[in-house]
Formats: structure tokens, C-alpha cells, sequence
């Protein structure tokens, strides 16, 4: 490993990397390249006042030298995408090299449009005025952080609402969207210099492409790229097209060819709406007769009218969600911190979806390991995968990723701010969001010109009573802004003018985000609820869930491993906790047989390992005394069994009721009992054309206890006991990272299920 800058160089003394560091273009540097394999080199702040030297010159040439020769090198100029360097080079394929060279490039020449505009002498205008086309609580914030720059002198918000009025910003509910020509003249009639667009409706229908057209610039996607949103169908056949992770679908237009599409499929399915549903149109039927009646109500009801007219039919993906949002110039895309939104209308994400009842950021779910992936397979190759179809993505691109027991994969693109996403990521932004804004626009932005603070935010979203049902209006709002703590802000979306002056009243289902930014995640979310439950904002028959950002409170599931074999299945775990797929950490790796290569692959990847023996011990029990002393003794939260040739005593099930988890290789309860090879020719001898694996909670009952997860394979005609072992096998590590986060999220069976 060769680094070139002194910000990569000190980043990799901090990591841990070994690496040689030069900052002069050499002979010795030259010499270097002949051997190393990875280059670092950070791109940094940009031109100086002075402008680059000669030697910053020689070694920004060098960079862009190497990235070129993306077949001997991988180049990496962020930080961001220093966790690659833990996998090395037999985690990076080609796909990848390719990606982080073009990433390179893209950046060197970044810099150099920069410096272009350094030495023209052009400056960023001062006193604009701009626009925010939208009216709710995501604008609200936008606008807020507009207000902040230098550069601007006012924002109109249109259409607004009159909770947003304030420093620079004024609403003109008289605009109302939907109509390009009268945005157009708004925009020359009251002197806007440039265009923010909120919601997704106007951009799909080409608002930006109408301001583009009358010479305004816009911060958003042109009408073709905002099809990533506009329609599901098209979206998942871009995602397929170009490589980017999701869930298996289909696509129908005939309802009775849908109907026998979730008929013949054996896993549960997502329908959606190919077309805008306001946030609706996405539902999870439990079963096929609940997923064939909400097919009848989306194409033959129309209940979202033409939205529904086509659907998209996939597989239901399990694993925690996480909003993950980039600023975008049209050929890279730099990312915000990820956020988690909570959909569900009640705690503990119960009761019907809504448009989101809070959201907190940033979100520990986004390791940056998991972050560098993200960045790299899903937002940049969605960038280059626009412009290779004909529509560079100028704007804001949002990935709702669902990290699954196999990695992440993509469950939408959305072509605008989430929300409540955006109230609880722009208050960390601490660049200015209209330079970052007009850098899309032109094609230039830096990765250096978008920094966020070192803190957290959580968002509570008050809604009112009956949402997201029919819900009540005109409630009167209370907002005792003196009094309101450092650090908290009110976003308004739902309200509207009451009779007395300077009073609002609740106008819309979510109505206002109280939103709290502190040093610690568990600080702001503390803040939000005791400004709340003062009575500081609020409204008769507010709705609020008590539960935003609990997920994230809860640190990583502490782990014990017990084998007696190889540890195949350890080792799925331990990558899926390197690259960000599962939060937790293995903390002791025990085994009853010495010689066990479970040993020595838990050695091999830096992990404690404690070798117990029956010598000394009169009988099971007193074995597993021993054992379960050292787990107390790390403190675990969760044993896993994996290849443990052991029969567990009833004491030892007894302590550890509800937190030992075995892997069996067949779907339980077919096939109880059996072991290794034995069961896989059980299964061929009964003539069983699926087989699987289950993870179950321990009992005393052998292969009794409740089951956790079943992954499926099909059985061939030509299978003997080796080849079925060997499909099998392939399921069962991500069947234990499935359960482990089911343990996570409280979703474990009851002992008595």
C-alpha cells in the first residue's frame, strides 16, 4: 500500500494499514509503483489561494496515472473507501477497480475545473434569490439551511406554509405545482436566481427541464431521470441492467397474470404501484389471498388511479432498513450520513405504513465498511449506469437499503430529500447547502465541499389524531419557541393560518418534526421527547411514536461461538460483520476438541478462543459449568452452535434459555435427529424435491426448539449426499446472520411456539 497525500498517509497510521508513504515524485516513488498494488492518495480541499504547487501538481498527475492503470492498481482518493483495504485485493474484482478508478478520475478532475474557475477569478453572487418549489416539513428544512448562506438574500418557499415564515424566508401559497409555465414566470417575475425543487411529482413531470429551458438553473433530475422514482418498473429494470443489487420481481400490466405470478412463487412478496402513490403505494400481504385482494385494489379498483395501472411484484427481503441520500453533479455522488426512517404508525413498527413518523441520523446500521460498499455498487454505479442510458443524475439520489443476511441490496431509488430524512440530516450539514446545490448544477462538486458535524439528530413526527387514516384539521398549534432548548428545531408540514393572529392550526396528516441535534445519538433523542412531554410544542390529539432511534441504542449483539469442526459457518459470520451486514461482534470462540480448524480460524481473524476439556469433569453438567462460566465471563449475549459435537445438559440449556441457536441441515421438523451426511441421504431416499436448513432455539428436546429461520434449496435428480451437503451448507450462514438480527430485534420465538 502507497500513499501519496499526508491526510491518507496519517488516516492509515490511525487504521493500522501498513503502508509506504511518499510525498515528492521520485525515483524512489517511481521505483515503489513496480511493487505496490494499492495507491491512496485523498483528494483534498482543493486549489489554494496560491494555487497548487509543483510538486501537488506532479503527484495529482501521479494519481491520475495510476487510476488509468486500473488493471495493476486499485486507487482509492476518499476516505470513505479505506474499509476496502481491510478485504485486500482478493476482495476487490474487477467491477470494483473499475469503479474506484473512475471515482478517482472523476475527482482529479473536479480539482481542475475548480482551479479553472480559481484562476478565471469567478466568484459565487451574493444576495440571490431562490426558490423552493414544495410545502412541507422537508422543505421547511431545506429552506432553513438555504437561509443560512451567505449568498442568499431571501427564499421563497412555494407554496409553502405559514409555519415556515422566518429569517429570509417568506411562502407564496398562490404557486401552486404542477404547472411548469406558471413556475416559469413565477421564478422571472420575482427575480429567482435558482430553483430547489422539493417533492417528487414536479420532477417527474419535467419542472426542472421547463426551468432549464427559460435559462434558470435547478437543483434536481431532468424529467427522464426522475423515472428512477417516477416508475417502480423502470427502476428495477435499470437496477438489473446495470448490476445494482435488489430483490428478485416482476413486472405486470394483466392482473390475472400477476395473480398467477404470487400464486407460484413460495416466498412472501412486496406488491407496489409502478407509478406515484403519495407514499402509499407499497404493501406487504402476509399471504396469497391477501396479496391477490390488494392486486384487485390496485389494478382493477384503481385505488391509486393510473399509479397502480402497472405493478411491481418482489420477493420480501428481511433485515433493518437505512435511508442512504448522496448530492449528485450528474457523474459522482458524495453521501450524506445514513438515516433510519420508522414507517410503521406505532411503536414497536406496528399498525399501517405512513410517510414516516421520525427518523434519526446518523444511522450505526451504515458501518463504513457497509457505507464504502453502498457507495461504490449502489450510488456510484447508479450515476454512471444515468449516463450510460442517456440522462446524467443532477440532484439528490436516495437509496432505500435493506442490509439482508447476503448484503445490501436496494429496495427503491427515490430522486429527491426524503422525509423526515432531511430534517434530521440538514441540520448536521456544516458546508453551505447553495454552494453545494449550484456545484451539482455545474458539474463540479468536490467531495471536500460537503462536511457534516460531528453529532446526531433525531426527528419525532407529531401527526394528527386518525393519520394515516382520515385525520383531524384545525387543531390549534402550540410552539413555545423561547422556550424551546439549544439544539431543537420545529419543522412545520401540515399547517395552515388559524383566525387569531399568529396563530397555526393543523392542516395535514404529519403536521410537524421536533427534531434535536446533540453530541450523542441517545442525548438528542432524549431532547426531542423531554421538549415534548413539557408541553413546549404540541396540539389537542397529537400522535407521536414514543420509540424513534431505540434501534439504534442497542450496541452490538455480543457473541459466543461453540464448534467442534471447521467453523465453516463462523467464517460467513465474521464477514458479514467486517463488511458492515451485521452488527455484532464475536466475542469467544470456545471448543471442546483441540485439534478443531474452528481454532484456528477464529485465531487466524484476531478472535479470543478458549479450549475446554472433560479432564477433571465427572459428567455433562459440570462441563458446561465450565462453559458457561467463560461466556459470562464475555459477557454474551447469544450462542451460537456451529459444528458443536456436544449434547447439551439440561443446566446448561436452562441458563441460557432463548439465547442458544443451532444450525440443523434439513427444514425441521423433517428430519430431526439425523446428523451431517446421514440427513442429506434421508432427504434423497424420500424423495423430497426441496430441502433447506433451520436455525432453531436449543431445547431439551433434540432438534425440538422453536425455529428461528428456514432458508430453501431445491433437491436435483442427480444429487447424492455430497452435492445436497454442499447447496445446504451454502444457506446456513446467512440463516444465522437472518436469526442473529432477529435476536436483535426482539423477533426471537417464544420458548413455548
Amino acid at each position: 500500500v502507497l500513499t501519496t497525500t499526508t491526510d491518507a498517509h496519517a488516516a492509515l497510521l490511525e487504521a493500522g494499514v501498513a503502508h509506504e508513504h511518499v510525498l515528492r515524485a521520485s525515483g524512489r516513488l517511481l521505483g515503489l509503483l513496480q511493487e505496490a498494488s494499492i495507491v491512496v492518495g485523498v483528494l483534498g480541499p482543493g486549489p489554494t489561494p496560491t494555487g497548487p504547487t509543483a510538486e501537488e501538481q506532479a503527484v495529482h498527475a501521479l494519481v491520475r496515472a495510476a487510476a488509468l492503470q486500473h488493471d495493476h492498481f486499485v486507487v482509492l482518493t476518499a476516505p470513505d473507501q479505506f474499509p476496502l483495504l481491510r478485504r485486500g485485493l482478493a476482495g476487490v474484482n474487477d467491477s470494483t477497480r473499475k469503479q474506484l478508478a473512475a471515482a478517482a478520475l472523476r475527482g482529479l478532475a473536479a480539482r481542475d475545473l475548480a482551479l479553472a474557475v480559481q484562476l478565471s477569478g469567478m466568484q459565487l453572487p451574493t444576495g440571490d434569490t431562490v426558490l423552493v418549489l414544495g410545502g412541507g416539513g422537508r422543505e421547511h428544512a431545506i429552506a432553513a439551511k438555504l437561509a443560512e448562506s451567505a449568498h442568499v438574500k431571501r427564499v421563497i418557499v412555494a407554496p409553502g406554509n405559514p409555519g415556515m415564515t422566518g429569517r429570509k424566508i417568506a411562502v407564496h401559497p398562490e404557486l401552486a405545482l404542477g404547472d411548469n409555465e406558471a413556475v416559469v414566470r413565477f421564478v422571472q417575475e420575482h427575480d429567482v436566481k435558482f430553483v430547489a425543487v422539493g417533492p417528487e411529482q414536479p420532477l417527474v413531470d419535467g419542472v426542472v427541464d421547463a426551468l432549464a429551458a427559460a435559462g434558470v438553473p435547478a437543483f434536481g433530475p431532468s424529467k427522464l431521470a426522475a423515472r428512477l422514482e417516477g416508475s417502480k418498473a423502470f427502476c428495477k429494470a435499470f437496477m438489473e441492467r446495470h448490476g445494482i443489487e435488489t430483490a428478485k420481481y416482476a413486472s405486470f400490466t394483466d392482473y390475472e397474470a400477476a395473480v398467477k405470478y404470487v400464486e407460484s412463487v413460495s416466498h412472501k412478496v412486496v406488491i407496489k404501484a409502478s407509478g406515484l402513490a403519495a407514499g402509499k403505494g407499497v404493501v406487504l400481504p402476509d399471504t396469497v389471498e391477501e396479496a391477490k385482494a390488494e392486486l384487485k385494489r390496485m389494478m382493477i379498483d384503481s385505488v391509486f388511479g393510473e399509479a397502480g395501472a402497472e405493478v411491481v411484484v418482489e420477493e420480501r427481503l428481511e433485515g433493518q432498513e437505512v435511508s442512504v441520500l448522496g448530492f449528485c453533479d450528474g457523474r459522482s455522488v458524495v453521501l450524506m450520513p445514513g438515516a433510519q426512517d420508522h414507517k410503521r404508525v406505532f411503536d414497536g413498527d406496528e399498525g399501517p405504513n405512513t410517510g414516516g413518523m421520525g427518523a434519526y441520523a446518523p444511522a450505526p446500521i451504515l458501518t463504513p465498511a457497509l457505507r464504502a460498499t453502498v457507495a461504490l455498487e449502489v450510488m456510484q454505479r447508479a450515476m454512471d449506469g444515468a449516463v450510460q442510458d442517456g440522462f446524467p443524475f443532477v440532484g439528490i439520489l436516495y437509496a432505500g437499503i435493506i442490509v439482508t443476511s447476503t448484503g445490501p441490496k436496494v429496495l427503491e431509488f427515490n430522486c429527491r430529500f426524503g422525509d423526515p430524512e432531511t430534517q434530521v440530516i440538514l441540520p448536521l450539514l456544516k458546508s453551505d447547502l447553495y454552494e453545494i446545490m449550484r456545484s451539482c448544477v455545474c458539474g463540479m462538486l468536490l467531495a471536500s465541499e460537503v462536511q457534516f458535524q460531528d453529532e446526531y439528530c433525531a426527528g419525532v413526527v407529531l401527526a394528527s389524531k386518525g393519520y394515516p387514516a382520515a385525520y383531524e384539521k384545525g387543531k390549534v398549534i402550540t410552539q413555545k419557541t423561547s422556550e424551546l432548548a439549544a439544539g431543537l428545531t420545529v419543522y412545520h408540514a401540515g399547517t395552515a393560518q388559524g383566525k387569531e393572529a399568529g396563530e397555526l392550526v393543523t392542516n395535514g396528516g404529519r403536521v410537524l418534526v421536533v427534531s434535536a441535534k446533540q453530541t450523542s445519538l441517545e442525548a438528542a433523542i432524549k431532547q426531542a421527547y423531554e421538549e415534548l412531554d413539557a408541553g413546549k410544542v404540541g396540539f389537542e390529539g397529537a400522535h407521536f411514536r414514543r420509540d424513534i432511534g431505540k434501534r439504534a441504542l442497542r450496541g452490538p449483539v455480543r457473541l459466543a461461538v461453540l464448534g467442534s469442526t471447521r467453523g465453516t459457518d463462523l467464517q460467513y459470520v465474521i464477514d458479514a460483520i467486517d463488511q458492515g451486514w451485521l452488527r455484532a461482534s464475536i466475542e469467544v470462540v470456545v471448543s471442546n476438541k483441540k485439534d478443531a480448524y474452528i481454532l484456528t480460524r477464529a485465531e487466524n481473524h484476531g478472535l479470543k478462543t478458549v479450549l475446554h476439556s472433560m479432564k477433571g469433569c465427572a459428567n455433562r453438567t459440570e462441563f458446561d459449568a465450565k462453559v458457561t462460566a467463560t461466556l459470562k465471563e464475555f459477557n454474551v449475549d447469544l450462542v451460537l452452535l456451529i459444528g458443536y459435537m456436544r449434547i447439551l445438559s439440561d443446566e446448561f440449556v436452562d441458563e441460557w434459555a432463548g439465547r442458544v441457536i443451532n444450525v440443523h441441515p434439513s427444514l425441521l421438523p423433517e428430519f430431526a435427529g439425523g446428523m451431517d451426511l446421514n440427513v442429506h441421504q434421508e432427504v434423497i431416499d424420500a424423495g423430497k424435491s426441496v430441502t433447506g436448513c433451520t436455525i432453531h432455539l436449543v431445547t431439551k428436546e433434540v432438534d425440538g426448539g422453536p425455529i428461528v429461520v428456514q432458508k430453501r434449496c431445491p433437491v436435483h435428480a442427480d444429487d447424492d449426499a455430497d452435492k445436497l451437503k454442499a447447496r445446504v451448507q451454502a444457506l446456513e450462514g446467512p440463516a444465522f446472520v437472518e436469526a442473529i438480527n432477529k435476536f436483535v430485534e426482539g423477533q426471537m420465538p417464544s420458548e413455548s411456539a
